[in-house]
């Protein structure tokens, strides 16, 4: 994977080089064919003309940065299951559900470059990426115990969520009357990992001392068709731009899953209750599929010290991924020691993930 980066990047590169190239022959062409005109003899009017020339030339490379604010809400595709009984007191003392996923807020960037070949046709890259974790006590299942008894174990999670895509595409403008439409395609490669870990350690109830591990978790990667529609309109003859986006990837790829379970239960004078146990289906063939949309404002100013322009937009942002392929199967761990009896579960599974939040961009048209 890294020697087929590494190729890629070369070869930008070298296309680069050979862009910029061609832009010096270009410019070399245009002042070569400007026409002599005798007040030239000034070397103010002459720099005045050159300048106003360049400025006024259709912009070739675009590149912008982008700080998406999302509520993530992504989900395991599992579950996770706990509970211990002591059988010296009336009820269950402690049961809980969780393991499902992450729901947080996170910052998640997003980069692109592009070059336009004329006025309809042009090539863009683009990266985004996810990252964050959250550390919480696990939601109780009240189903089973609607009131706890009190107990004096430590019980936490920590669930984390990762993901990235990298795109390169074609682009074809259309401008039908007032309104500016841009068409996307080409080739997306990406990845999604959703994980959730329970841990409860301490002493449960008197004189028993539990040390309890649970996970689950699924990660994709794979590389597929992304294409997208954006239309653009001017808001009378202001500066400011209302845009909508619609984007839709196909991808095919392969996914791990996993559910896992280690646990000690320890209760005097007895032996410790010890077990562990793992299933997991990796590299098994699977499909993500991806919408995405943007609405927002976008408004444009001419630099004056050249012939670039730059940009700020607005917008909200929803994406939804969705994951499918072959179920897997989970792990638990259980049993009883003296007086407790403990019993615990981690299902494994494919999830899928939506954002919505917002988008604030900048970037520059040259």
């Amino acid at each position: 994977m890294f020697a087929k980066g590494l190729a890629l990047g070369f070869a930008f590169a070298v296309a680069g080089a050979c862009n910029a190239a061609e832009e010096i022959d270009l410019l070399l062409g245009e002042i070569e064919e400007a026409p002599v005109v005798e007040e030239c003899a000034l070397l103010g009017d002459c720099s005045l003309n050159l300048g106003e020339r360049l400025r006024n030339r259709d912009p070739l490379w675009f590149a912008g940065v982008e700080a998406t604010f999302l509520d993530v809400r992504s989900r395991t595709g599992g579950r996770i299951t706990a509970s211990f009984d002591d059988s010296d007191t009336a009820g269950t003392e402690i049961a809980f559900r969780d393991g499902e996923g992450i729901d947080t807020v996170s910052l998640a960037p997003r980069f692109w470059l592009g070059r336009q070949f004329g006025e309809r046709w042009g090539v863009v890259g683009r990266y985004w990426r996810l990252e964050d974790s959250e550390l919480s006590r696990p939601d109780l299942n009240t189903d089973l115990v609607p009131t706890p008894l009190p107990t004096f174990g430590t019980y936490e999670q920590r669930d984390r969520v990762e993901g990235y895509t990298i795109d390169v595409e074609g682009v074809r403008t259309f401008r039908p009357g007032k309104w500016t439409f841009d068409g996307t395609i080409g080739a997306r490669h990406l990845s999604m990992l959703n994980e959730s870990q329970f841990h409860a350690f301490g002493v449960i109830t008197s004189g028993n001392f539990a040390n309890l591990l649970l996970a689950n978790g699924s990660q994709f990667e794979g590389t597929g068709v992304t294409m997208s529609l954006t239309g653009r309109r001017q808001l009378g003859r202001s500066p400011i731009y209302f845009f909508a986006t619609l984007r839709g990837t196909n991808a095919y790829g392969q996914t791990d899953s996993f559910g896992r379970s280690a646990g000690a239960v320890a209760s005097s004078p007895s032996s410790p209750l010890v077990g562990a146990a793992t299933v997991t289906r990796n590299n098994a063939d699977a499909r993500m599929e991806i919408i995405e949309t943007q609405i927002g404002l976008d408004i444009e100013h001419q630099l004056r010290c050249c012939r670039a322009k730059a940009f700020f937009r607005v917008a909200g942002e929803y994406q939804y991924w969705e994951l499918s392929g072959r179920p897997t199967g989970g792990a638990g761990f259980g049993g009883t020691i003296n007086d407790l009896t403990t019993n615990s579960f981690a299902s494994a599974g494919l999830g899928d993930t939506r954002l919505i939040g917002l988008a604030l961009s900048t970037g520059l048209t040259w």
